[in-house]
């Protein structure tokens, strides 16, 4: 309980996690894109040439059909901007400092919770020996920080939902890290078990709505795409919700309320 309440300011930013989603609406447009590297990608032709990133295959590519990579391996910012139901939202891959902010809290945010959803909780050692290594490689922390956006798109309420593609199985790269750690024999270290087939883990996309405080949205619930990539990618679509203010903010309270009476009880 101690750690759930020190990462209670991560959980508000990451509250989006894995959404079931209803009918959509109002789909993503006048989209640009601003930074680092872009690519778009289609069932039909793999990642474009050029990575051609211009309007119609922008548009191609957040159908639901393919995706808009933002950026590779933590590489400099990609920005994508577009207007959705009245808002302006802009979603941004991410970097390094994106993960180390408040004492690695991202980065801890997310191991802890995608093991968790895989069945196979972490105790302190194992969460900081997987986080250093996470972090030391952009094999870690940069696989995860070049979102493959799918769609944008409203609800019937106005709910703003991201897609994300990527692996419908992500258990090769989970237990990718748990062997290197075991291979390590880190002294005082458990063995890290490996997850079972099928475990998901999203990328992170960081979003902005209307100049509000940036977001960052992961999941670990994934559907079919219906398509992959060569290597296995883009196989499952990850669909997030991008939270209200107000919902943020009731959520706030309800787990400062959960800490404070568990420092009680203490």
């Amino acid at each position: 309980m101690n750690q759930f309440c020190n990462k209670t300011k991560i959980a508000l930013a990451v509250a989006a996690l894995a959404v079931s989603v209803g009918a959509h609406a109002v789909p993503i447009g006048a989209v640009t894109i601003a930074g680092g590297a872009c690519q778009t990608w289609l069932p039909s032709n793999g990642f474009a040439a050029g990575q051609a990133c211009d309007a119609p295959n922008l548009a191609a590519a957040l159908s639901g059909d393919g995706n808009v990579e933002l950026s590779k391996f933590g590489g400099p910012v990609t920005t994508m901007t577009g207007s959705i139901a009245g808002d302006t939202i802009i979603m941004s891959s991410l970097v390094l400092s994106d993960w180390m902010a408040n004492g690695n809290a991202l980065a801890t945010s997310y191991i802890m919770s995608a093991y968790a959803a895989a069945g196979q909780p972490l105790n302190a050692g194992q969460l900081t020996a997987l986080t250093g290594l996470f972090l030391s490689t952009p094999q870690g922390y940069g696989r995860l920080s070049d979102p493959n956006v799918s769609s944008v798109e409203t609800s019937a309420n106005g709910t703003i939902y991201v897609g994300l593609d990527g692996f419908d199985d992500a258990s090769p790269v989970l237990n990718a890290l748990a062997a290197a750690i075991n291979g390590m024999n880190l002294p005082g270290i458990d063995p890290i078990p490996f997850v079972a087939p099928g475990a998901q883990a999203s990328e992170v996309v960081k979003v902005q709505v209307n100049g509000a405080s940036w977001q960052y949205l992961y999941g670990f619930s994934a559907t079919p795409t219906g398509y992959q990539s060569p290597d296995g990618s883009f196989s499952g679509l990850y669909s997030l919700q991008v939270p209200e203010p107000e919902s943020l903010a009731l959520l706030g309270i309800g787990l400062l309320g959960l800490c404070l009476g568990r420092r009680r009880r203490g």
